[in-house]
């Protein structure tokens, strides 16, 4: 598993890079103004590609947000990437202004994933969990639970990348991924498990807890 190790993700530092040089450019060849703002974006993109540390929570059965960002949805849907059954569905969207780090909601390893190809909607509409461009993941914890997250591409963002492989066991709030420039997440989780959140609230990923997942047998 690839793992970040700066507090800038190394997503960014090609946009950076290219931005700031053209800033000093730009200001040596005496476009003042044009220099301030390429200096502005480079900020921006400093700020968008942040990667800050969190800190989950303890408790063994927390289930924490896999993306910061604001819930839109919280349903029951059919969970068509890998399981084939209903779950609840918790949709996040993130604006460009969130952290686009995503993390791991419980501890667990990864059994699977699935690229699709799609369109590039607007993020916070239902229609693009389906029809926008995505990469599913399937998470089995200790006691055999399955929780499926997607990693949604919207209408800025182009390009979803993953840090995990299949077989890779990662610890609750552990980095999994990133989305660039805008985007949404889904999390299925089992019908069992009793949702804290409510649409409209905002979520921090790796920190803030989403629901209660039940051990075996409970």
């Amino acid at each position: 598993m690839k793992k970040p190790k700066s507090k800038i993700t190394v997503e960014g530092f090609t946009y950076i890079g290219i931005t700031g040089l053209l800033a000093w450019l730009t200001a040596l060849f005496g476009f003042e103004t044009l220099s301030i703002i390429l200096a502005v974006i480079t900020i921006f993109i400093i700020y968008f590609f942040r990667d800050p540390e969190r800190i989950p929570p303890q408790e063994q059965y927390a289930m924490v947000s896999p993306a910061d960002g604001k819930v839109v949805d919280i349903d029951n849907a059919l969970e068509e990437n890998f399981l084939d059954r209903e779950m609840k569905r918790i949709g996040i969207f993130l604006s460009i202004t969130d952290c686009h780090v995503n993390r791991f909601p419980v501890t667990g390893r990864v059994l699977n994933t699935k690229h699709t190809p799609g369109k590039f909607f607007i993020a916070d509409l239902k229609r693009s969990s389906k029809e926008n461009e995505r990469l599913a993941t399937l998470i089995e914890t200790d006691d055999k639970q399955e929780i499926v997250i997607v990693q949604v591409a919207g209408f800025i963002a182009r390009r979803i990348v993953s840090y995990v492989s299949v077989g890779d066991l990662l610890q609750k709030g552990d980095r999994f991924g990133m989305i660039k420039f805008g985007s949404r997440v889904d999390i299925y989780i089992p019908l069992t498990c009793e949702v804290l959140i409510s649409v409209g609230d905002k979520v921090r990923g790796g920190e803030t807890i989403l629901g209660w997942l039940k051990g075996k047998g409970e």
